[in-house]
């Protein structure tokens, strides 16, 4: 899954339009590349050095990625001279969250906030009392229902089709529309 608060030292950055930043690990952004190429091969075995090639991937960390997402059962794999990956399933029921679960850890764990606290603690001092928990875990459901939603095939239509599709079933507000959404707070 996206992972934003279990850093890895590798993380590919991509620019979103207003400057702001998302972060995801590699080897979900290149997995997730990498099921969207044999997505657009039903059927077809898709050999590594294509794979590799068609997503400018060094043929090794495609590797790495494609055997993590063999051993899941999102790819199988044929050996030979005509050998390659082909995808286990339709890409129709192939999901976004399948393919980065199999990749990465999920957005939020409440275990991290056990085990990640201050040198001279055994556990996180907002243990007991953390208004930013259920923030975090609300985000990591919201995001696992959009990506358990998501299919590949919804994905291979293209950019323009994805984001009309997307728009049409997870509408987002426009700022002014934010703005007019929110209460009003009482004026003193």
């Amino acid at each position: 899954m996206i992972s934003l608060l279990h850093g890895s030292a590798r993380r590919a950055r991509r620019r979103a339009g207003n400057g702001n930043t998302m972060k995801i690990t590699a080897t979900e952004e290149y997995g997730l590349r990498c099921m969207l190429q044999l997505a657009l091969h039903p059927g077809d075995t898709v050999s590594l050095t294509e794979l590799a090639r068609a997503e400018n991937i060094a043929p090794p960390f495609a590797a790495k990625v494609l055997l993590r997402l063999r051993r899941a059962g999102l790819v199988v794999a044929a050996r030979g001279r005509r050998g390659g990956y082909a995808l286990a399933a339709p890409p129709e029921s192939v999901t976004v969250l399948a393919v980065l679960s199999s990749l990465g850890k999920p957005l939020f764990d409440a275990a991290f906030c056990r085990e990640h606290g201050s040198p001279d603690e055994s556990a996180c001092s907002r243990l007991t009392d953390c208004s930013l928990r259920p923030v975090w875990a609300h985000l990591d459901a919201m995001l696992r229902q959009f990506f358990s939603q998501t299919t590949l095939a919804d994905l291979v239509r293209g950019e323009g089709s994805t984001r009309a599709q997307l728009a049409e079933r997870w509408p987002l507000l426009l700022p002014s529309q934010a703005k007019q959404a929110l209460p009003r707070r009482p004026s003193r």
